[in-house]
């Protein structure tokens, strides 16, 4: 049996997913496989926000873009760029980690881009929401641990 949803380039044989996985209408993909994504979503913004730094510290972006709202377009471009040079589609990882069968698509290149240009933030937000990783329960516990110091 194969569904295909309206609009979007991917489809899911339900006859080639492992019986565990469908439980049934429902997938259910792991937490670890679906952290692994997210993990490769985090590395990735940090490496472009890391290897953007100079040019957006540059004298002349300063002069010229600072402020303008260049540094996203800027960031999304490049992303587009490197990922459909080496086939990257991390929405499409994603889906496969939580049990579909999805293919490579040139949106899901896009949302990934658009995943990375939010920067390691936009990727801290997704972890807290899917409760994965709390930055405010890790502050207080932070904040407790000085005191507990002094």
């Amino acid at each position: 049996m194969l569904w295909k949803p309206s609009g979007l380039d991917m489809a899911v044989n339900w006859a080639s997913i492992p019986s565990e996985r469908v439980q049934g209408s429902v997938l259910n993909g792991t937490l670890e496989e679906v952290g692994q994504v997210l993990l490769v979503i985090l590395a990735l913004s940090v490496v472009f926000e890391v290897a953007l730094t100079p040019v957006f510290n540059w004298r002349f972006f300063l002069l010229h873009f600072e402020g303008k709202g260049a540094k996203t377009p800027i960031t999304v471009i490049l992303a587009l760029i490197v990922f459909w040079g080496y086939d990257l589609d991390i929405i499409k990882d994603l889906l496969v980690s939580l049990g579909y069968l999805a293919n490579m698509t040139f949106g899901g290149q896009i949302l990934t881009a658009l995943l990375i240009a939010g920067g390691s933030d936009g990727v801290l937000r997704i972890f807290t929401k899917l409760g994965i990783r709390n930055h405010l329960e890790r502050k207080e516990k932070a904040e407790e641990a000085r005191q507990n110091a002094s």
